[in-house]
């Protein structure tokens, strides 16, 4: 595929893609800051160590599994649209509620925050799916890559605005100014959102095949195994690195909020170029493997930063990965099934690869914790396991490459083009 033929297919998506992506920049915007500061609040306004944080952080992530494989099954059976738009607006109430009790005990916080999760993981296999159904395979990428420059421009925003917040009027208002962009986000797709999928009806025995289905399917278990141990290090991204720049270095708000906004806004810049060029050369496990050791270079150099340019440049060399793996991977999930599994298969992906998030913030923060040497020994940690996933994605090529393929060319995993055109929209 040509570079140009990449990017005028940018403007041939449908747009279902760029509606998503629009309801996705403005609930970025608003909910990415509480991600990226809830471990300072479990840190500064509970003054809880890092290992418990870590625990704290990890206990929800049963739930959003659990979710993220129901959510998956049922927009198979039921339809994508509900389960895309209406936990929106239950995320707005929730996130109003932590506002209004964010001190009030911890008891409190994990319970709103673990059923704000359950209605998140609900939400994504749907949208992932719907993008799948509407998107041929030959520009799955370059739809992924949309969805997520649309995203990352909200998280660009997100961290920064955090930083300011949480200076000016405190931690809380991060959570309304969440709840705010969630109702927006929610107003935007159950006015405009068209369904790409009316679901099939199956009796309780299929119903549990479905479930299943991604978990037998032997080429498709290998790639998850690897994309599980990827997770590992991505997440790393999350509260063990939240909490070294924010408690470990010291690094003021304003900083904090910027570094993490630079992710942001690299993204934006850089992924649709980088989206076009994995599209173009079609070698979608080797690049898989070469994100995965751009991450482990970045943690490296996270280490051995000391001062806010350099900070930067870790940070910048972290997104490069970010850049090539996070839409591929997408890309590679969507290429395993046709449009009556394609939920049940995000669903298993996101499932297993939200498991992973048990062990990373848990691994995380004991490795932070140990002592002067612990942020050398998670950094290193982090390096070692990125250079073995990326050997991993190499060993994958064959049966697994060969299935992507074949999905690429033969247009069996997306709906027809007369199914796009009808009333099914």
């Amino acid at each position: 595929m040509s570079v140009l033929g990449s990017r005028s297919a940018v403007f041939r998506l449908d747009r279902r893609v760029y509606l998503l992506g629009s309801a996705g920049l403005v609930r970025s915007i608003g909910r990415s800051a509480t991600f990226v500061f809830l471990p300072l609040v479990f840190a500064n306004v509970y003054h809880l160590s890092y290992l418990y944080i870590g625990l704290l952080i990890a206990a929800i992530v049963p739930v959003s599994t659990l979710a993220f494989l129901a959510g998956g099954h049922l927009s198979d059976r039921l339809g994508r649209r509900p389960f895309a738009v209406y936990p929106s607006f239950a995320s707005a109430g929730l996130l109003t509620l932590l506002w209004l009790y964010l001190d009030h005990g911890i008891p409190i916080v994990m319970g709103l925050w673990a059923v704000n999760s359950l209605f998140g993981g609900l939400t994504r296999p749907a949208q992932s799916a719907m993008i799948g159904d509407v998107t041929r395979p030959e520009h799955a990428v370059t739809a992924f890559s949309v969805q997520r420059v649309f995203t990352n421009t909200g998280f660009a925003i997100s961290p920064a605005v955090g930083g300011i917040l949480a200076a000016t009027a405190g931690l809380p208002a991060l959570f309304l100014f969440a709840a705010i962009t969630s109702l927006i986000e929610g107003t935007i797709l159950i006015l405009l959102l068209r369904e790409s999928f009316q679901g099939t009806r199956a009796s309780r025995g299929e119903a549990l095949g479905s479930v299943a289905a991604p978990f037998r399917d032997r080429p498709f278990l290998g790639l998850l195994v690897a994309l599980t141990a990827l997770a590992l290090v991505t997440n790393q991204f999350g509260t063990p690195l939240s909490l070294f720049l924010g408690s470990v270095r010291g690094i003021p708000y304003s900083e904090f909020g910027l570094i993490y906004s630079l992710n942001g806004l690299l993204v934006v810049l850089l992924q649709l170029p980088i989206g076009r060029i994995v599209e173009r050369r079609h070698q979608y496990l080797g690049w898989m493997a070469a994100g995965t050791i751009s991450y482990g270079i970045a943690f490296l150099v996270f280490d051995a930063a000391g001062t806010f340019p350099l900070y930067l440049l870790a940070m910048g060399v972290l997104t490069l990965g970010e850049d090539i793996v996070s839409p591929t991977q997408q890309s590679l999930v969507a290429s395993f099934s046709g449009p009556e599994r394609r939920g049940s298969y995000f669903g298993a992906y996101n499932a297993s690869t939200n498991a992973a998030r048990v062990v990373a913030p848990v691994l995380g923060a004991l490795l932070l914790g140990l002592g002067s040497e612990g942020p050398t020994f998670l950094w290193g940690g982090m390096f070692a396991l990125a250079i073995a996933v990326a050997l991993g994605f190499l060993r994958l090529r064959g049966n697994a490459r060969r299935r992507v393929d074949d999905g690429a060319t033969s247009g069996g995993t997306v709906l027809a083009a007369d199914q796009l055109l009808s009333g099914r929209e």
